[in-house]
């Protein structure tokens, strides 16, 4: 049973949405890269956010103290248009102060994401034996987890959490607004939404939930990119800059290949062996992999980075030479690329190198391939990938790798992130394209 009805539309209703998707789409991009630009400027982007709050409160100030007016009761008018003057003055200082309602707003996320997923986590257990409780469980913890970071970095994450959560909004609505486009113009290409004895379309409807056998994509993508990022990042924190035993630029760029190659023999069979919102959506675009499931696999693939960049900075946190401010193996570019490229640089290559990853993808993968081995070129791909790249920001081409490190840092590797989205995901729909129309086997593509 799910929570939506049927929802059925004439054929003629149905034609004119299809005739739309092209808009569609171009919404789609168009907030998807407002919010690319908000996450290239979180600053500016929470300042943005607290304006749409203090212009809110405003509005809603001046319609209670409307209202308070037309209900011509003295105890009333009274009671609302209090209401109304506290909203009234609340959003003029909102305006005023932004970065202090930022800090108050930001504090008050953070306590209710923590609160969320404690009794998100305590209910997970109060469901019948047959409800899928691990997922339940694993979605509070996740919540518990991001509220708990941005408590822990309060009141210095004001300046950067509801921009983010801004840019983050903006992306997901525009992939959904060109998902939704592109499966209509998909359908009218083939026919499959059409006229039901001439005079109605069915047009399937949201489902309740996630099935179980996604479910365990998401979780085995969410293990995936954990273990690159653990595995990779913790041999630049660990290993890479060990007196003398050392292993360097090499060892670094192998262990990001070694946790590819193995993540994909283990995960793959499952998921796909993403671990990697580029190749996500790299892999869309060349229609292997569904538009709809692309949001929910970005998640699944952040909250892992993010929660193994989380258990490294628990275990540096047990070395007493230990900071921050050295970088924790954070994507930059200029006093932040360790041979000092500059941003230019850094976009060009990122591009570039996560094209040619998305290439080598999809030719490894496909059915005339020698079945068996495609883990291992796609490891070697990212071995010689960072190899090149390291030098030059520190090589991401995956921006939840990018993003796992940018949250704890903060700062100058927040404010550089942007980057670290744009490039690698332009890489990935370069590469999916020339694959999709140049290189694909008619068979498979």
């Amino acid at each position: 049973m799910t929570a939506f009805a049927s929802v059925d539309y004439t054929a003629a209703e149905a034609a004119t949405l299809r005739a739309k998707w092209g808009w569609m789409v171009a919404f789609g991009a168009l907030l998807a890269l407002a919010g690319f630009v908000a996450l290239g400027s979180v600053v500016s982007a929470t300042v943005v956010t607290v304006y749409v709050v203090g212009v809110a409160m405003i509005a809603s100030g001046i319609v209670e103290m409307v209202y308070a007016i037309v209900v011509r009761s003295w105890k009333k008018f009274f009671f609302w248009s209090l209401i109304g003057l506290l909203y009234f003055i609340g959003g003029i200082e909102v305006i005023n102060n932004p970065m202090l309602a930022a800090g108050f707003l930001t504090l008050l996320l953070g306590a209710g994401l923590v609160a969320a997923g404690l009794i998100r986590t305590f209910l997970a257990f109060q469901l019948p034996k047959e409800a899928p409780r691990g997922f339940v469980v694993f979605s509070g913890i996740v919540t518990l987890l991001l509220g708990g970071v941005i408590l822990a970095h309060w009141p210095v994450s004001s300046l950067w959490v509801l921009g983010t959560f801004l840019g983050v909004d903006l992306i997901f609505a525009g992939a959904s607004w060109m998902g939704f486009g592109l499966s209509l113009k998909r359908a009218g290409d083939s026919g499959a939404v059409g006229a039901v004895g001439g005079e109605r379309v069915a047009v399937d409807p949201p489902v309740e939930g996630f099935s179980r056998d996604f479910g365990r994509k998401l979780f085995a993508e969410f293990l995936g990119t954990f273990w690159l990022v653990f595995g990779g990042v913790g041999s630049a924190l660990i290993s890479a800059g060990f007196p003398q035993l050392g292993i360097g630029f090499t060892g670094v760029s192998l262990a990001f290949g070694l946790t590819v190659l193995t993540g994909a023999y283990a995960f793959g069979p499952v998921s796909g062996g993403h671990f990697n919102p580029a190749v996500s959506l790299g892999l869309a675009t060349a229609g292997r992999f569904p538009w709809k499931e692309l949001g929910p696999y970005w998640i699944a693939q952040l909250v892992g980075a993010t929660f193994a960049a989380f258990v490294l900075l628990q275990i540096m946190k047990g070395n007493i030479d230990f900071s921050l401010a050295n970088g924790f193996a954070a994507n930059g570019y200029e006093d932040h690329s360790p041979a000092g490229f500059t941003w230019q640089s850094g976009f060009l290559i990122e591009t570039v190198l996560t094209a040619f990853f998305l290439l080598v993808i999809l030719g490894v993968t496909e059915g005339r391939a020698p079945v068996g081995f495609a883990p291992i070129a796609i490891g070697l791909a990212l071995t010689l990938i960072h190899l090149v790249d390291i030098p030059v920001t520190n090589a991401s081409v995956n921006p939840a790798r990018s993003t796992s490190q940018a949250v704890f840092v903060g700062g100058w590797a927040l404010e550089q992130l942007w980057l670290f989205w744009v490039a690698p995901l332009l890489g990935g729909v370069i590469g999916g394209l020339i694959h999709r129309f140049a290189l694909a086997d008619e068979a498979t593509g």
